[in-house]
């Protein structure tokens, strides 16, 4: 039974998800980055900065997360020029597009991986975004959940 439910959570968020990046939510080609600087993986502004609390309440998902079900959480991308998607969790991943401002994405919370300065979650089997930035003692949401 929870196999079913898993799969088909599993199902409805990558179709979800291809919908979404083929439906025209992807976000135009954005600016390259200036020498020497990275380019972060939501644009523009728009991101909800937290302090020293809402950084633990963040990297605390870590810690809580349930092997026995998916998590799949609702929430909206927040980055006024978009969110980078990509083909796995990390940024040695190819960017296969980027989701817009105001997107819904569903995302799968037991997913959570810490990579290269990002907690990334998974959307579908190959689709994966940095829903949070980490800081030194902060941080920033770049998707804004519901139901979570």
């Amino acid at each position: 039974m929870r196999v079913s439910t898993k799969l088909g959570a599993g199902l409805a968020a990558g179709a979800l998800a291809w919908g979404t990046l083929t439906g025209g939510a992807v976000a135009g080609a954005q600016p390259p980055p200036q020498p020497g600087q990275q380019e972060e993986e939501g644009h523009g502004p728009g991101a909800i900065e937290v302090g020293p609390e809402g950084a633990a309440k963040a990297m605390d998902r870590l810690l809580s997360r349930d092997e026995e079900r998916s998590r799949w959480c609702r929430g909206v991308v927040l980055p006024a020029n978009g969110l980078n998607v990509r083909t796995g969790p990390g940024l040695h991943y190819r960017r296969v597009g980027a989701l817009e401002h105001g997107t819904r994405v569903w995302t799968d919370w037991d997913t959570i991986q810490r990579r290269d300065g990002y907690l990334w979650v998974r959307m579908s089997q190959r689709r994966w975004i940095a829903d949070y930035k980490l800081g030194n003692g902060n941080g920033k949401w770049y998707v804004k959940y519901f139901d979570c």
